[in-house]
């Protein structure tokens, strides 16, 4: 040990509890009361009986009163003017504890709220009545202060309850939910309660690359996200939400805690595959139909080529097998009977070829049965005469036969050859 330490273990102990016993009462007294004096708040001694012994300048001003008519007084009828102990007065327990008791009450008199707190101390009076340090503080402004969070946090519990999806608050760094509504199916939250074992029934964070974890993307960023994930239910069903996580900042920008909300969108993804799937179906039908469309389309105008190969078959066939002899039996000698059986025969033979020869008949169905047969001995290059001769009626007969053909075909007044005209609608 050096000398040091040997002149500091030779120090006599210093016995402060004797100097205090050595000083005069009044010098104690007023010590004790300058002390008091310094706190902003009431403070007074006061012994087991509630009896005030000593009490500061801001109990002194509050009461607009002396010190020496407080003094001695009963604490009770001095400050709360009744005679029994104020209603909540923590110097009983504090007596029976012999140990300080804090609690906050109302104080009707001066109808505020006051922090009381009884404090023993060793000293006793002179008649041996054991001392005590009363404190009274002015919470009023707290009360209200805690009063207006109990009412938001109870406004938003109430607004968190009336949601129907899941919404909760979680510790950004613990991963520990602090906050859920009863949508959650979380039950009562502890230290234990991490949002990966709630939602995901897992021991450690998600890392799965499609359903990535919204606390880490957040941090990466710094922003809100969205994401999808599989999620129990009640029952231990599994479903897939859209999370919505949104950080809240400290005063220095750390993320401190991220905020989720979540969407069960389990039908709306079932129903989009379902109407993907439909629109595959119907583009796959859609491409089968166009195929038949384009197929039936060149056989409809095959069908139609082939039609029309058939009509000028069969329209060829009448004006080179059939027509030519009709026009050589005009040109004998028939009788009356015979000429107009004829006449009826090249009539209705151009009836049945009106299908084969739409144009053509268009042209000539205006015509009379006399009309038609004169087109077509024009058409085969007779002359006026020679048709009169044919058909056993005079010339002019025949001219006028031509102005009403020439004006059933719309070539009236128009110099336009008939016979090469008649050709011409023929031969389309």
């Amino acid at each position: 040990m050096n000398e040091r330490a040997k002149k500091r273990t030779n120090i006599p102990e210093y016995d402060y509890q004797t100097e205090v016993d050595s000083l005069p009462e009044k010098t104690f007294l007023s010590i004790i009361q300058k002390i008091i004096n310094i706190y902003p708040f009431f403070v007074l001694v006061i012994d087991e009986d509630h009896n005030i012994v000593l009490i500061n300048d801001k109990v002194l001003g509050a009461l607009g009163k002396n010190m020496k008519d407080i003094i001695g007084c009963y604490c009770p009828k001095a400050i709360h003017s009744i005679d029994e102990p104020f209603p909540g007065c923590p110097l009983q327990e504090a007596i029976e504890k012999d140990h300080y008791v804090e609690i906050d009450l109302l104080d009707p008199f001066y109808e505020k709220w006051v922090s009381s707190a009884i404090y023993p101390i060793e000293y006793k009076t002179r008649n041996g009545k054991k001392l005590f340090l009363h404190t009274a503080c002015d919470i009023t402004e707290r009360k209200k202060a805690e009063e207006t969070i109990h009412q938001q946090n109870k406004f938003l519990e109430s607004l968190l309850e009336s949601l129907t999806q899941p919404f909760y608050v979680i510790d950004a760094n613990d991963y520990t939910v602090k906050m859920a509504n009863s949508a959650s199916n979380f039950g009562d939250l502890t230290e234990n309660s991490k949002c990966f074992r709630l939602t995901h029934k897992k021991n450690r964070p998600c890392n799965d690359s499609l359903h990535p974890c919204t606390i880490d993307e957040i941090k990466k960023t710094g922003k809100s996200v969205v994401v999808e994930h599989n999620h129990y239910v009640k029952d231990g069903i599994n479903r897939l939400f859209e999370v919505h996580g949104y950080p809240i900042f400290d005063k220095d920008g750390n993320i401190t805690q991220i905020i989720e909300y979540t969407l069960d969108i389990t039908k709306r993804k079932q129903a989009e595959k379902k109407l993907i799937k439909i629109q595959n179906d119907l583009e796959v039908k859609s491409n089968n139909l166009e195929e038949r469309n384009i197929a039936l389309k060149v056989l409809l105008e095959l069908q139609e080529e082939e039609k029309k190969n058939i009509q000028s078959s069969i329209l060829g066939n009448f004006k080179t097998l059939v027509y030519p002899y009709i026009e050589k039996l005009m040109d004998t000698s028939l009788t009356e009977s015979q000429t107009t059986l004829l006449n009826i025969i090249e009539s209705n033979l151009l009836k049945v070829m009106k299908p084969f020869s739409t144009l053509l008949m268009d042209k000539l169905v205006k015509l009379s049965p006399t009309e038609v047969r004169i087109a077509n001995l024009v058409r085969a290059g007779k002359t006026a005469k020679e048709i009169a001769q044919i058909m056993y009626i005079t010339e002019n007969t025949v001219k006028a036969h031509y102005r009403s053909i020439r004006s059933k075909l719309g070539i009236k007044n128009k110099k336009i050859n008939m016979r090469a005209y008649l050709q011409s609608i023929v031969n389309e």
